[in-house]
């Protein structure tokens, strides 16, 4: 917070950190301390520090009062939020504390210029210029194509396919903040949808549970390929209620992030139609090391009653074997497959997996205009 308040005054960001921590031990003892000690205290350590022509070139308040920097565009208004802007910059791969350098340095610059009003583009475009100088120009690139999704000549439909217990759900979530995408939809909630049309009489393979896709199929089938060819009867039964729901998305020009165990024929489809309509972005996710897999079932019946541990790892046998066959076609599909064992790298890869395919996209669109 003082760091803070001490770079609005003027101070760079390393100048104000090492104030902050001055003033932090020079106050350790004392239980409160009044905003005019605090004042007084601050501009004798940065004179002690850095000299009085440095304090003299300061803004004289360290708590300047009614001083909010709003973002417009055209007739919507929002406090300026580095939190946000955060979010927003790391889009393009950098890290979170190099995306927050970018934002806190930002917002101190405005405060120093007495810029309490900015445009979402003039911001954005001050963002892309310290980007490409302080970090890489194709870095700069893929940060105003992230942050611009909504002005882009179609819309884009990430799918996020894989096993069950893959983290689908929470990385569409993530990427979801991270590329300001509004709609997330799950094949689990169109299957729903789909078995109150549908009985059971009429579709019985819908009414399973995918782990469990095997029951009903010929018996002269082995186990395995009972299981795999119910799990293929299924996704291509809930593929069709995908397809309606990608469609509208495409015909209402709406960028959405579609997750789930059903995708494979969604996502191959999606390949073969190429960018026509949409830009199309179809991810597998997987989880390579078997235990870890089976671990995180045990985390989720954690805090949430209603998704049953014991389901899932009583079926984790067949889970595993769909986890591989979704991989496999995957692979054969070149569709990509990225390992989520860690949620950081995770978010990372997928991030800039996203984005560098999104501008390959765009890019072939531009020179076929041409």
């Amino acid at each position: 917070m003082l760091a803070h308040k001490l770079i609005q005054r003027g101070l760079s960001f390393d100048q104000a950190y090492q104030i902050s921590k001055d003033a932090r031990s020079f106050f350790q003892e004392q239980a409160e301390v009044s905003s005019d000690s605090l004042m007084q205290a601050v501009d004798e350590l940065i004179v002690e520090r850095y000299g009085k022509e440095l304090l003299r070139g300061l803004n004289l308040e360290l708590f300047p009062t009614g001083k909010q920097i709003c973002v417009y565009r055209r007739n919507a208004t929002a406090p300026f939020s580095k939190g946000l802007l955060t979010q927003s910059i790391t889009s393009s791969g950098l890290k979170p504390e190099e995306a927050f350098q970018i934002a806190f340095d930002l917002e101190a610059k405005l405060m120093k210029k007495n810029i309490l009003r900015i445009s979402k583009k003039k911001l954005f475009d001050e963002v892309f210029a310290t980007i490409k100088k302080k970090h890489d120009p194709h870095i700069a690139d893929l940060y105003k194509l992230a942050s611009r999704l909504d002005e882009l000549d179609r819309p884009v439909i990430i799918y996020l396919g894989g096993a069950s217990g893959t983290g689908k759900s929470v990385m569409s979530t993530f990427l979801a903040g991270r590329l300001g995408i509004n709609k997330i939809t799950g094949t689990d909630t169109i299957r729903e949808i789909m078995r109150l049309v549908f009985k059971r009489d009429l579709l019985p393979s819908l009414h399973n549970s995918s782990s469990k896709a095997g029951t009903g199929m010929p018996k002269y089938l082995g186990k395995n390929d009972r299981l795999i060819s119910g799990f293929c009867l299924q996704a291509q039964q809930v593929s069709v209620g995908v397809k309606a729901v990608v469609d509208r998305a495409v015909k209402e020009r709406t960028s959405m992030i579609i997750e789930g165990i059903h995708l494979l024929p969604n996502m191959e489809q999606a390949i073969k139609e190429g960018y026509k309509r949409a830009y199309h972005i179809p991810i597998t996710l997987s989880l390579m090391n078997e235990k870890h897999h089976k671990d995180r079932f045990l985390e989720r019946g954690k805090g949430n009653e209603l998704r049953n541990k014991e389901a899932y790892l009583s079926s984790f046998e067949n889970i595993r074997a769909i986890h591989e066959f979704f991989n496999s076609e995957s692979e054969d599909k070149e569709i990509e497959v990225v390992d989520n064992e860690d949620f950081d790298e995770t978010t990372n890869t997928l991030m800039q997996l996203i984005i560098n395919i999104l501008q390959e996209q765009v890019k072939s669109t531009k020179s076929s205009k041409s």
